[in-house]
């Protein structure tokens, strides 16, 4: 917990300097966000940004000429079990690019459409100090997570072609991922520093586009747990005020604030929703192609234990689904909290009609948006059940 404290420090600092207004603070992480994607292309938080843009365009080209080499390359491995289940790692990696630019590329307005209601949301809720302090700790929270990701994603692919390159010069050629440029030798040095540099070239724009769109989720995600947390101040003081109401002063206000609770749940269900159908077919894809790599991955390590780069691959892909699940867990775990504090608001000093909205609120709160991957919800049981199912 020290730990994460001072880093908790640091990020408020970081914030802090940018601005004390939460909205400025907000504006700058998604510029920030933008920023890393727009190293390949999908800058979709631009109000200008287009799908035909030309470096959008040049990075679908390269993966496709990407899926191709990594397609030659497996056949021309086939009967080398290391190498082949190499490639077929690398292979599955372009399903999941192609995934995430189809779904920044093709939902790009209802991407906007969730990132202007946040920027709304800000505007509705700053200067109130409590409310400011909720939404400072989101934007603190979600920087945190992104940087953390980052770092974890960078430092396994760093780390990967650090080990590369120490084993190359100390024992015997010998590239970080499985695939290489077709009839380009690595028995000699050229040949070997062409085929470095290209997946050297390829592994940062893999790494740039996962940090980009899983750190858009994060931030959806982040600022829906925002919209519960606000939900449930707002409802712990409508029931300080129906606490309180026991001659029937503050039926009028009481009302109002039911109704405005009632609006704001709306909203947030509308979001929610949006946010999960969005991703559903993203988490379908990614998450079954990263359990055929983990699957591929630990057959080749039972066959051969000093696979070391199959151990790094390993650990990057791990970090990608925990951080996933634990996000769609505690998603889930804040709208469970959302419909026990509507429960628990005292009713019994309200109207009748106060009574009965209380009532439909209580019941739309037990259907909130879920994150799936098409045969379960994004969570730490799925987490579970998949590395389970690769270990077996």
């Amino acid at each position: 917990m020290y730990v994460v404290e001072r880093l908790r420090a640091v990020v408020r600092r970081r914030f802090e300097r940018v601005s004390l207004d939460p909205r400025r603070q907000h504006t700058f992480f998604v510029a920030s966000l933008n920023r890393v994607g727009g190293l390949v292309g999908i800058d979709v938080f631009s109000e200008n940004f287009s799908p035909a843009n030309l470096h959008l365009r040049l990075v679908l080209l390269n993966t496709f000429v990407f899926f191709w080499i990594n397609l030659y390359n497996l056949s021309t491995t086939y009967g080398n079990l290391v190498e082949f289940m190499y490639c077929l790692e690398t292979l599955l990696y372009v399903g999941i690019a192609c995934i995430k630019i189809h779904v920044f590329v093709k939902h790009k307005s209802l991407i906007m459409k969730l990132h202007k209601f946040m920027v709304r949301f800000f505007e509705r809720y700053h200067g109130d100090p409590e409310q400011d302090a909720l939404l400072v700790r989101t934007l603190q929270n979600t920087y945190l997570l992104v940087t953390l990701f980052g770092f974890c994603s960078c430092a396994a692919a760093v780390l990967m072609f650090l080990y590369s390159l120490f084993w190359s010069i100390a024992v015997e050629y010998a590239l970080p991922l499985g695939f290489f440029i077709p009839n380009v030798g690595m028995d000699y040095l050229k040949g070997f520093a062409l085929n470095f540099a290209f997946q050297l070239f390829e592994s940062s724009l893999m790494v740039a586009g996962i940090i980009s769109s899983e750190c858009a989720f994060f931030m959806f995600l982040l600022n829906a747990c925002l919209q519960v947390d606000m939900l449930r101040l707002e409802l712990e003081r409508l029931g300080g005020l129906g606490a309180s109401n026991t001659d029937g002063r503050h039926t009028g206000e009481i009302r109002t604030r039911i109704q405005a609770i009632i609006e704001h749940h709306i909203e947030h269900l509308d979001y929610s929703k949006s946010m999960c159908n969005l991703f559903e077919l993203h988490f379908f894809i990614v998450f079954g192609c990263i359990f055929c790599q983990l699957v591929s991955i630990v057959v080749v390590v039972v066959a051969v234990p000093d696979w070391y780069p199959g151990y790094f691959l390993f650990a990057m892909l791990t970090v990608q689904l925990f951080f996933s699940c634990a996000l769609g867990q505690n998603f889930n775990i804040k709208c469970d909290e959302l419909t026990v504090a509507i429960y628990n608001v005292p009713w019994y000093n309200m109207e009748v009609c106060d009574q009965k909205a209380i009532k439909l609120l209580l019941l739309a709160s037990q259907h909130p948006g879920r994150l799936s991957y098409g045969f379960g919800t994004v969570n730490m049981r799925a987490f579970f059940e998949i590395s389970f199912k690769h270990c077996l």
